[in-house]
């Protein structure tokens, strides 16, 4: 009776090498579907603080316009011509011909006036993380509103004629 108990107890407690592999497969695309989400939340979380960050660096350009009846022209009249207003820290007007990268493009921005009147306008490039690339549309969207990463402010449109914010 002892015997027939102890050979009652077999070794069918572990698992076969093929539930292992189908174990391992899942996991396997479940991590694959995870990495794949989180890179694209990731690029629209950057694209949103790009937007966000650009819209704060037009506000200061309204400001500055409604304090002294001029847009800025060049970098350092964003610090000198409004003492109410200012560009947030840790936002960066970056050098002319320089462009926005997807490395920094959520907080670097380039920046332009228009041709036709250098205060009555001008436009913001940051980087487009969804597109991988700046600013080059010329739709002529309305004003204030972002085509292609360009943001642009006063009597511009992203048809209009520009040109580099002196530094």
């Amino acid at each position: 009776m002892v015997l027939n108990n102890i050979k009652s107890i077999r070794k069918d407690r572990g698992f076969t090498i093929v539930e292992l592999l189908v174990v391992i497969v899942v996991i396997g695309i479940l991590a694959a579907i995870t990495i794949v989400s989180y890179t694209g939340v990731t690029a629209r979380a950057n694209a949103a603080k790009a937007v966000s960050n650009a819209q704060s660096v037009q506000a200061v350009a309204e400001a500055i316009n409604a304090d002294n009846s001029k847009y800025p022209v060049i970098t350092g009249e964003f610090a000198s011509l409004t003492s109410v207003a200012r560009i947030p820290a840790g936002l960066v007007i970056i050098p002319v011909a320089t462009d926005p990268t997807a490395a920094n493009g959520t907080t670097n921005f380039r920046l332009y006036t228009l041709t036709t009147g250098p205060t009555t306008g001008g436009r913001i490039v940051f980087w487009d993380y969804a597109k991988g690339k700046v600013c080059t549309s010329t739709s002529g969207n309305t004003n204030g509103s972002i085509v292609d990463s360009c943001l642009v402010w006063g009597a511009a449109t992203t048809a209009s004629a520009f040109s580099d914010f002196a530094s």
